[in-house]
């Protein structure tokens, strides 16, 4: 969406707990978009391809984990950018995001 407001998929199982950052986003002139899962994310990416500008994706939800997300939404949409989101601390979880 060059030259207009940029649109944020957050995918996080807790994302009610993230309403202050998502506000801070919007006042900066972000759309964001907040979901629960990646089920639902994938849906909306399937829907509309082109809607999104980025990805912000926690690694650790119940159901389809972040990672799991992360292969799909890259089988759909490689060039999409995915930031991923996480408390872990295991270097395994970054090593296996990068590759």
């Amino acid at each position: 969406m060059a030259g207009g407001r940029k649109n944020v998929l957050w995918v996080d199982d807790e994302i009610e707990f993230l309403r202050s950052h998502i506000m801070f986003l919007e006042t900066r002139g972000y759309s964001v978009v907040p979901v629960f899962g990646g089920d639902e994310a994938l849906q909306l990416l399937r829907d509309d391809p082109r809607r999104f500008d980025i990805v912000l994706l926690d690694e650790q939800m119940p159901g389809k984990d972040g990672l799991t997300t992360l292969e799909e939404i890259k089988e759909i949409l490689p060039d999409l950018p995915v930031v991923m989101v996480t408390k872990s601390e295991e270097e395994q979880v970054m090593e296996t995001a990068l590759g």
